[in-house]
């Protein structure tokens, strides 16, 4: 009998071809992933979280100041206590409004009283009175990231 030639590339061949160009394709994908990230940087153009505010500029006693860009409205209780308090509403976040007899979400019409307690609506919790702290440079500081109890004033130095 007659041998017979064999045309082309045997199976381990094919096998290592293969397997050489799966391992150059991933790592094409993988550089190509990399390059794609790089184009696009990690930054964050939110509104931070905490924000200053001159001791000079704050509202009389009895008054309150609200900073739309924070959602926050700052209350002066006393000569020497402020509070703050969180305008996003708990039940899905949108900003709330100052009305006459405390705040009210436009978005689905839940209400709270002046302390932010909820008085009506889906909202399940009420508005966080938010940390502060005296800074350097007569300023006190608002971290809208520290949620406190109700009724959290700070002494202002």
């Amino acid at each position: 009998m007659a041998k017979k030639e064999k045309n082309g590339a045997s199976r381990r061949e094919l096998m290592t071809l293969g397997s050489a160009f799966g391992l150059m394709g991933l790592a094409a994908a993988g550089t190509g992933g990399a390059l794609f990230k790089y184009m696009f940087p990690v930054v964050s153009y939110g509104t931070p979280r905490k924000f200053m505010v001159p001791v000079e500029d704050l509202p009389d006693v009895g008054d309150e100041l609200i900073f739309d860009d924070m959602k926050v409205v700052l209350r002066r209780q006393t000569e020497k206590e402020v509070a703050a308090i969180s305008l996003v509403c708990t039940h899905l976040g949108c900003t709330v409004n100052r009305v006459e007899t405390g705040f009210q979400c436009p978005c689905h019409g839940s209400q709270y009283d002046s302390d932010g307690i909820v008085v009506g609506g889906p909202a399940p919790k009420t508005l966080p009175w938010l940390e502060i702290k005296n800074v350097p440079g007569g300023q006190i500081e608002i971290d809208t990231g520290t949620a406190l109890p109700g009724n959290s004033f700070f002494a202002v130095v």
